[in-house]
Order: C-alpha cells, then structure tokens, then sequence
C-alpha cells in the first residue's frame, strides 16, 4: 500500500511539473517574453495538473483503446476538477485566481470551452502517450530507490506548499485591511513592509496570476500597482547606492 502511494505521488509530481512547463511556454508565447511565474508554489510545479493527470490514468484507463471517449471523458474530468479548484480557492481566499469571462463559452469566468478541449486532448497525450514512458521508467527503480524518493521530494513539497500558504495568508490580510477605502500611501507602507520580507515569493505570487480578483477589486489593483511600483523604487535606490560606491572608489 505504502509502495502504490509512492507511486501516485512520483507520478502527482512528474506531471505537475509537466504542467508547469506547458503553462510557462503558452503564458510566454502570448506575452512574448519568458514569464516563469505560475502557481502560487515556489517550486517548478502545478499541483492542479498532477491531480487532474493522475485522476485521468486511475479512472480513464479503461478509454485507452477508444480515442474519441478517451478525449471526452478527460475534458470532463479535468473541466470539473478547474471549476472545483477555482471554487474552493475562492471560498478559502476570498479571491479569484483565473478568470475566463472574455472566452467564448465560459462557465461563471472559472472554466472554459477552449480549455476543456486542450484538456481532452491532453488526456489523450497523458494516458496513452507520457504515463506509459513514466511508468517504464518508475518500474525500473528498486522499492527502496522509489519510497526514498517519494519521501524527499515529499518533505520539500510541503515545506514549499506552508511557505507559500504563509505569504499568500499575509497578502490577503494585507489587502483586506483596506476594503472600505482608496488608501494607496497606507498600503504602500504595507508593502513596503511585506516586501522587506518576502519579496521574492509576493512578487512571485502577483506575477503568477495576472488576472487574480478580489471582491474589492479597486484596492487590491492598488496593492498590485504600489507592489511593483515598490520594486521599481527599491530597485533605483539600489543602483545608485552602487553607483556611489563606484564613484567612491
């Protein structure tokens, strides 16, 4: 039993990180310019992914062989598991992480027809294709190879996973702080403040979802805009604090 789940969870991994790769090359494409900002983990990884594959080859095995029900059913699978997602984060955060209200046969702005057809397609990719590789290559680890492995790998996904949960809990109470009023100096400070220190992970974050919507979506498009003007600023100062001492020598 032990050995199955190290097994689910190797495979959870490698395919999260498949789709941090495939969402880096699309979100790159279409901003032309390399964006290695996704999700809100620090890591090369996309949790969502890794759920949706693994739920697709345990349940959607049984398709292998017949293409078109292979290709609906992943659409399905995966359509339901992103409005699920969107939901549940939404409800826990108070906010909206992607929002696809501009695509053409869109389901409440959380999923969307173009999205369910890559994701049947995917499915097709993923269990006919990849996890057949994946599994030859996991087979040919020993059972103590495969556990170790998967514990690794798992203590440094949770360490990643609590880190992240702590900066994204604080951009929250950040940004609810001032629900009720325009109040940019009062959230600069509070950036100011965050930036100090987690500057890396909440400028990640913001990066990550470009689209990200609060119920006040006024005062955290300040926070937004006071971050990365934030950055800027802190950024200048650091390039003259070095050309002084250039000038000094």
């Amino acid at each position: 039993m032990f050995y199955k789940l190290c097994y689910l969870f190797l495979q959870f991994m490698f395919f999260s990180i498949i789709g941090y790769v495939v969402e880096v090359i699309h979100v790159s494409i279409n901003s032309k310019k390399i964006n290695l900002s996704r999700g809100f983990l620090i890591g090369p990884y996309l949790p969502i992914y890794g759920l949706s594959c693994v739920v697709m080859i345990c349940l959607l095995k049984r398709y292998e062989e017949d293409l078109f029900a292979l290709f609906v059913m992943s659409a399905l699978v995966c359509t339901v598991l992103e409005y699920l997602t969107s939901l549940v984060l939404e409800k826990i955060f108070k906010l909206r992480w992607w929002d696809y209200s501009k695509k053409n046969f869109n389901v409440n702005g959380r999923v969307c027809l173009e999205n369910s057809v890559l994701f049947g397609l995917g499915g097709i990719v993923v269990v006919r294709v990849i996890n057949p590789f994946l599994m030859k290559w996991l087979d040919y680890l020993s059972v103590f190879a495969l556990q170790t492995l998967a514990i690794i790998i798992l203590l440094v996904f949770l360490a990643d996973f609590a880190l992240s949960l702590f900066v994204l809990i604080r951009l929250k109470i950040n940004v609810n702080k001032f629900t009720k009023m325009d109040a940019t100096s009062e959230i600069k400070k509070e950036v100011r403040a965050s930036l100090e220190k987690y500057t890396t992970l909440t400028i990640r974050l913001v990066k990550s979802f470009p689209t990200i919507k609060y119920p006040n979506s006024k005062a955290f498009s300040n926070f937004k805009s006071s971050l990365l003007k934030t950055k800027e600023e802190l950024r200048k100062i650091k390039r003259k604090v070095e050309d002084r001492k250039m000038s000094l020598k």
